[in-house]
C-alpha cells in the first residue's frame, strides 16, 4: 500500500525565520527567494502564497524581529524596578549570544537602505531613552545620564561589530557573562 506523506505547509513565519537567519549571518542583500525555498524544501510558489516579492519578505521579517526584540527588552529589562539592577540586566543581555544581536549588527552594515536606517534609528533612540531613564533614576542629572547612555550604547555597538569582525559571531554565554560584568563595573562606578 502506498502511503502518501503529506508535507507540512510553510507559514509566513517559517519564511521570515529563514530570512532572519540569512540576515543575521549574511545581510539583507543575501535574502533571496530561490535559496530560501531550497533551504526550506519547497518551491518558490510557496513563497508567493505569503509575500508579494522579496522586499515584502524582508519588511515582514524585520517587523517580526523588531517586535520580538522589543518584547524581549520589555520582559527582561523594563520590568526591573531597581535602576542599577536594570542597567546590569541591560549589560548582561547586550553581551548574550542571541540571534537578535547578530541581526542588529548586520543591519548596521546595511544602514544606507532607507527601511533599515529607519528601523535602526527607532531602536537606537528607544534604547538610549531607556538607558537614560535608568541613569536618571539612579540620581544622575540629565547631562550625565545622556552622556553615560551614549557611552554604554557605543560600547554595545562596538562589541557587536568587533565580535562579528574578529570571530564571525558572538562569544559563548560564559564569555558574555564575564564581559557584561566587566562593562557593568566600568559604567556603573
Amino acid at each position: 500500500m502506498n502511503e502518501v506523506v503529506k508535507k507540512k505547509s510553510l507559514t509566513a513565519e517559517d519564511w521570515q525565520d529563514a530570512a532572519l537567519n540569512v540576515i543575521a549571518h549574511q545581510g539583507v542583500a543575501a535574502v533571496a527567494v530561490e535559496p530560501l525555498a531550497r533551504e526550506l524544501g519547497v518551491t518558490k510558489g510557496s513563497f508567493y502564497w505569503h509575500f508579494s516579492n522579496r522586499m515584502d519578505l524582508v519588511k515582514q521579517s524585520l517587523k517580526k524581529w523588531r517586535l520580538g526584540d522589543k518584547k524581549l527588552v520589555e520582559e527582561t529589562i523594563l520590568t526591573i524596578k531597581n535602576p542599577k539592577k536594570r542597567l546590569l540586566a541591560w549589560f548582561k543581555l547586550s553581551a548574550e549570544p542571541i540571534q537578535s544581536h547578530l541581526i542588529y549588527s548586520t543591519l548596521l552594515a546595511d544602514r544606507s537602505h532607507t527601511l533599515i536606517s529607519k528601523i535602526l534609528k527607532e531602536i537606537t533612540l528607544e534604547r538610549l531613552s531607556h538607558l537614560q531613564q535608568s541613569y536618571r533614576e539612579m540620581g544622575f542629572d540629565e547631562k550625565f545620564a545622556k552622556a553615560q547612555s551614549l557611552l554604554a550604547y557605543s560600547v554595545y555597538v562596538g562589541f557587536l561589530h568587533m565580535s562579528k569582525t574578529l570571530y564571525g559571531s558572538l562569544p559563548d554565554s560564559k564569555q558574555a557573562e564575564e564581559y557584561a560584568q566587566f562593562v557593568a563595573k566600568q559604567l556603573l562606578s
